[in-house]
């Protein structure tokens, strides 16, 4: 029997694409633990771990994207820091933190009222696979902030032959708000924990924004074999645009001067920019790339992700089917931190042409030049009909 993962990206209220994609392979009303007990580990990282709290509350799915949807609810996480320090420094230099880490865990308890305040393994207790001999395996990223080093929160013990690998004591709120503090520009300090008395930033500062590598590299350390794994990827969107010489505005690259403020600024959203690829690469290599596996397939690593890309069309880049160049200019700018109704809306509409194939998945490898898929799944559709073949 092979050995599911689902793999989880950050991306802030883009995780709703996450859920979308769910609700194409599961239905709209499927509940939490149902998708849950279709894995046997589950990675997840700041925007995802909170689809996978959601999915832990056992909310149906279409509940779930209300957490992303509902303004007042997703306003509750983004809660507008109150410092006026903050405020001056961003009005000065356009970088400062906007958002109160401090009223982000109570906004979670809420949204999690049945399982948030318990510790990760109890919460996720009983959620399992069938024909499994124990509970599904939750794995949440984050870095922490006094050690400087990754944070795996793990709701089962790993093979303690690899060192120590225990699980956490951190309740399963706590886990998501250590997971989603982005830092610099998002919130205005690191998440602080009462079961584990440390301080806590995005788990994307690990360079694990897609934890899919870390999922795989945890199930080897259960003594998992390369080709037993398979793993479901999804993202959140990806930016992909051709160079600046191979078309005009807004679909291609736009060249930046660099300085200190701008690159302040790309070093404090660089919390997104693994980059994702990378890491689905990896993971296919280390499960024994596409030998064995059963057409359509070519990996054992599927990769769900749309990409904010343009198409060619009669030698010139255009937008996809069903976006114009000012929706399409307003994707390619918009932040993680999307909280605007309008610009959910356009992620909502977003991730609908991804599903409906109008939108490009991105692949396990591609060539960022050309936009040419190299290993992977050109569209949902193909990947959803690969991930049928290897699961």
């Amino acid at each position: 029997m092979a050995y599911r993962i689902l793999s989880l990206d950050g991306g802030g209220a883009w995780a709703l694409i996450q859920v979308k994609a769910l609700m194409s392979l599961y239905g709209a009303d499927a509940k939490g633990h149902t998708v849950l007990g279709e894995f046997d580990l589950i990675a997840a990282n700041s925007g995802g771990s909170i689809v996978l709290g959601g999915l832990v509350e056992n909310l149906t799915l279409n509940q779930l994207l209300e957490y992303f949807s509902d303004e007042t609810k997703r306003r509750a996480i983004f809660s507008p820091s109150k410092s006026w320090g903050d405020w001056a420094i961003r009005k000065i230099t356009g970088l400062g933190p906007k958002y109160s880490a401090a009223n982000k865990l109570p906004a979670l308890q809420r949204l999690l009222p049945q399982r948030g305040n318990l510790p990760l393994a109890i919460a996720s207790a009983g959620i399992r696979r069938p024909g499994s001999g124990e509970d599904t395996r939750l794995l949440v990223v984050a870095f922490d902030y006094d050690l400087n080093r990754a944070k795996f929160f793990r709701s089962a013990a790993s093979n303690n032959k690899w060192g120590k690998g225990v699980s956490t004591a951190a309740t399963l709120a706590e886990v998501i708000h250590a997971s989603t503090n982005a830092p610099v520009n998002y919130f205005d300090g690191p998440a602080m924990l009462q079961a584990v008395p440390r301080r806590y930033w995005d788990g994307g500062i690990t360079g694990c924004n897609n934890p899919v590598l870390a999922a795989v590299i945890e199930a080897l350390m259960l003594e998992k074999k390369p080709d037993e794994i398979v793993a479901l990827s999804i993202g959140t969107g990806t930016v992909c645009l051709p160079p600046t010489a191979s078309g005009r505005a807004p679909y291609v690259r736009k060249p930046k001067s660099s300085g200190l403020i701008s690159d302040l600024t790309k070093l404090a959203t660089s919390v997104l920019d693994d980059p994702p690829d990378a890491a689905t690469f990896n993971a296919h290599v280390m499960t024994a790339g596409g030998a064995g596996v059963n057409p359509p397939a070519i990996s054992r690593i599927v990769r769900m992700n749309p990409l904010i890309s343009p198409v060619s069309s009669a030698g010139q880049w255009t937008a996809p089917t069903g976006m114009t160049a000012e929706t399409f200019d307003q994707l390619v700018n918009l932040d993680m931190d999307a909280v605007a109704q309008k610009d959910v809306d356009a992620i909502i509409r977003f991730a609908d042409l991804w599903l409906k194939g109008h939108v490009s998945n991105q692949p396990i490898r591609m060539d960022w030049d050309t936009l040419d898929c190299e290993i992977g799944y050109r569209s949902f559709s193909d990947a959803q009909a690969a991930w049928s073949a290897v699961r």
